[in-house]
């Protein structure tokens, strides 16, 4: 309960999670989860591939995973571990309000007051620790900005100093909502009408 995982078991074996599971890790994760140019299958399995430190290549995942159940279970468990053991606790979003990497320097600035350290410069910090630290953010630059996306996104009213912030910051707020998910249908739905004979 109170210990930091670095493995992960599936029926009577246990693998080891790369890099013990620091958090630069599982964001190179969701790197390739986010990744528009892979299929969704592919998508998943650059993230094993990444996450499973005894997983090299796609040949590696069909060895140590060889059947439906045991894949399933590795799935599972890798994005268990992303939402710190806590599945399915929490409301899901219905829009996308963060991007880890494009917000990089937003998180780690907030991060880093909550650490009183540069995140960054520390060889080792677990997945789990780095995200006690993000929940723990309180005002800062970075939930001003989620605040007006997630007000945007909703089609809610702007206070007047959030549309000052806005109109003063448009860098952080060129934001694609969407998930990999919502972009890939859409892009599905735009190659129908694109391809097919709308004219009537």
């Amino acid at each position: 309960m109170y210990s930091l995982p670095t493995t992960i078991k599936i029926r009577d074996n246990e693998f080891k999670i790369r890099e013990n599971g620091d958090f630069r890790m599982v964001l190179d994760c969701f790197s390739a989860l986010q990744d528009t140019e892979l299929t969704k299958e592919e998508r998943v399995i650059s993230s094993l591939i990444i996450f499973y430190d005894d997983v090299h290549s796609v040949f590696d995942i069909y060895e140590l995973f060889p059947d439906d159940e045991s894949m399933t279970l590795a799935i599972q468990e890798m994005f268990n571990f992303f939402q710190c053991g806590q599945s399915g606790v929490g409301a899901k979003q219905n829009h996308k309000l963060i991007d880890w990497e494009l917000d990089s320097q937003l998180i780690c600035s907030a991060v880093n007051n909550v650490a009183k350290i540069e995140i960054r410069s520390v060889p080792y910090c677990h997945w789990w620790t780095f995200m006690g630290y993000y929940i723990s953010i309180g005002e800062s630059v970075l939930s001003t900005v989620v605040s007006i996306r997630h007000k945007t996104a909703e089609g809610k009213k702007l206070e007047k100093y959030e549309k000052d912030f806005k109109r003063d910051n448009p860098q952080y707020f060129s934001f694609d909502y969407r998930t990999a998910e919502q972009k890939e249908a859409d892009e599905q739905i735009r190659a129908m009408f694109n391809g097919g004979d709308v004219s009537g």
